[in-house]
């Protein structure tokens, strides 16, 4: 009995001394290395947070000035996201950090998109935003949340829209909740199937210059979301959520697929959940088959290249965390 508990005890702190080590070697690799977040969700603050409800008396204030922190912590040094009207000037215009832009489309039901004052934005109200520059992005898209196909009437603007000003499209492309764990007061008509990226197609061919990343790749629609980038080398993806939440028994297949057919060079690091930028770091830094120029690019330099970032802005995220 002696000795099983030594044996115990000694593997026990083999196990500690392997985690620590793992940490240590995350941290030096990490060292200098910027890292672009290609998925947040810009929301008001909550009062229930904990996380940030004691930083500031304004709650919206205190929500963003946790999440600065926690970007400078972890090299983040740009941020796309989206959220309604109001909350993605409100973060562009309190730091450089973000990269912002109009969630689409929003839903006066769901608590997360207040204030929503418009669901639809018709083409001359888009363009009066977009044309100032102050937005950059589109995103995430949750027309299948709202229970509408990508080719429906009122999204037309925004598609045309983001074409005319190159601007970059998130577009929620997993099958996502089974339909009974969403909730049906906030979202009544949430159909999954609106999030294949197959449905894209018709407008892809219309606005051939869309430039789109598809999130949450590795999940239920790895294979459209890998067809539909062979057809057009402008679209991009990202694996969040899925990597944390799915076996990595279901979206590292997917993954090495990417690689195997030569698309490797289009996958972006994003987080999409609060407070999970660390976790989705390590995520990458684990995938053992990656080699470090891939994990630097996944971190980095393909997001940079989909956002045509100038040299000059590249320098200045590499000297930021100098």
């Amino acid at each position: 009995m002696k000795n099983r508990f030594s044996i115990a005890v000694i593997f026990l702190l083999v196990l500690s001394t392997s985690a620590v080590f793992a940490q240590e070697n995350m941290d030096d690799f990490l060292k200098n290395q910027p890292i672009i977040d290609m998925h947040f969700h810009i929301t008001k603050g909550y009062e229930d947070n904990e996380v940030y409800n004691q930083r500031k008396v304004d709650i919206d204030s205190a929500r963003i000035d946790w999440v600065i922190d926690d970007y400078n912590k972890n090299n983040v040094v740009l941020v796309v996201g989206g959220g309604t009207l109001k909350y993605a000037e409100m973060y562009v215009e309190t730091d450089s950090l973000f990269w912002a832009g109009l969630v689409f489309p929003c839903m006066k039901t769901v608590e997360q998109d207040e204030p929503c004052d418009k669901e639809f934005f018709n083409e001359s109200e888009l363009r009066e935003i977009y044309k100032t520059g102050k937005l950059k992005s589109l995103g995430e898209s949750m027309f299948n949340y709202y229970g509408i196909p990508p080719t429906d009437k009122r999204l037309e603007p925004y598609w045309k829209i983001a074409e005319e000003f190159n601007i970059p499209i998130g577009i929620h492309a997993d099958t996502g909740p089974r339909p009974e764990r969403v909730n049906k007061e906030e979202r009544p008509n949430y159909n999954p199937t609106f999030a294949n990226p197959e449905l894209l197609k018709p407008i892809l061919e219309k606005h051939p210059n869309l430039k789109i990343y598809l999130m949450h790749y590795g999940g239920g629609y790895s294979e459209q979301s890998l067809e539909l980038m062979k057809l057009y080398p402008q679209i991009y993806c990202e694996i969040s959520a899925v990597s944390m939440f799915a076996p990595k028994e279901v979206w590292e297949p997917n993954l090495k697929k990417l690689f195997n057919e030569g698309l490797g060079d289009r996958l972006m690091f994003a987080s999409d959940y609060f407070g999970t930028v660390r976790k989705h770091i390590e995520i990458i830094y684990n995938i053992d088959w990656l080699t470090d120029k891939q994990k630097r690019d996944i971190y980095y330099n393909n997001a940079s290249r989909f956002l045509n970032l100038s040299e000059s802005k590249i320098k200045e995220h590499r000297n930021k965390i100098n």
